[in-house]
């Protein structure tokens, strides 16, 4: 995908991921208004793409998808809109916990597009994980994967 097409549909995810408190506002995650007591914080926040047989970006579905919870429950909640492609495309989503602190070095949309890719790689290397197999090399890397993955979730 083109970076000026890239930047323009993954930008709003970008700024949710790097600024959750104005993603609890806009998606109604505060306290007084979630399903518990307590400050909400957000735990996921995924957005999804349609690619055809050729692996190309046929979509970007507009909405992102959220969860939830407070510190010191299990249980996680979800708001927006789970992501949906049409009939003959195959759905991928990047599914990444807010950024803790971006680093000062990092350049929008380049190193934004690199850290997906990295997160889609991850999800993969998950995958074969939780299989009980080693993946192969060439997913077999560092970084956030899946939600419950073989990882250190507070590394990354």
């Amino acid at each position: 995908m083109p970076l000026d097409q890239f930047d323009e549909a993954f930008r709003e995810y970008y700024h949710a991921l790097i600024n959750p408190e104005r993603t609890k506002q806009e998606y109604g995650i505060t306290e007084g208004r979630v399903e518990f007591e307590g400050e909400p914080r957000i735990a996921l926040i995924m957005k999804g793409f349609c690619i055809n047989d050729e692996n190309e970006v046929v979509e970007v579905l507009p909405d992102m998808y959220i969860y939830y919870s407070k510190e010191d429950i299990e249980e996680t909640y979800t708001t927006g809109t789970p992501a949906s492609c049409s009939e003959g495309t195959t759905q991928i989503t990047p599914m990444v916990p807010p950024f803790v602190e971006v680093p000062e070095d990092f350049v929008y949309p380049e190193d934004f597009r690199g850290f997906l890719i990295n997160n889609l790689i991850c999800q993969i290397r998950d995958v074969y994980r939780n299989m009980g197999e080693i993946p192969p090399k060439q997913y077999d890397i560092e970084g956030y994967g899946k939600p419950k993955g073989n990882f250190d979730r507070d590394e990354y």
